[in-house]
């Protein structure tokens, strides 16, 4: 698996893509949990979306993308910003998680990643 390098992920927004990145697991009871990001550009701003779900791969989910929303009214995610600009949105990001700018994907590999952890 290949990330992004900022410029990509640059580039990638500016065509309309979305970028991913995964944020690790935790546990929510006795249940094992996984958060994610996505960011996106709009016309005027960049936005991002964490996802919190179960794992439940155990129960034949295999993509974590059908994995089911830890709290059933984010199941679209939680929305983080709008901002003018990118920086201003990965700093509000890096201000409540993890975030590396040197892990981010196309959208659509985060199963990858995570059959990797």
């Amino acid at each position: 698996m290949r990330y992004l390098l900022i410029d990509e992920v640059i580039a990638q927004l500016n065509r309309g893509r979305q970028v991913e990145q995964y944020l690790g697991e935790y546990y929510s009871d006795e249940f094992r949990c996984h958060r994610y990001l996505t960011i996106e550009k709009g016309k005027d701003e960049y936005t991002g979306l964490v996802f919190e779900v179960f794992d439940e791969r155990n129960e034949g989910v295999e993509s974590i993308y059908h994995f089911s929303s830890v709290e059933p009214d984010e199941m679209y995610g939680v929305e983080i910003g709008g901002f003018e600009k990118l920086d201003d949105l990965l700093d509000a990001l890096k201000e409540k998680f993890e975030i590396l700018e040197n892990k981010f994907l196309n959208s659509g590999y985060l199963d990858s990643q995570l059959s990797e952890e």
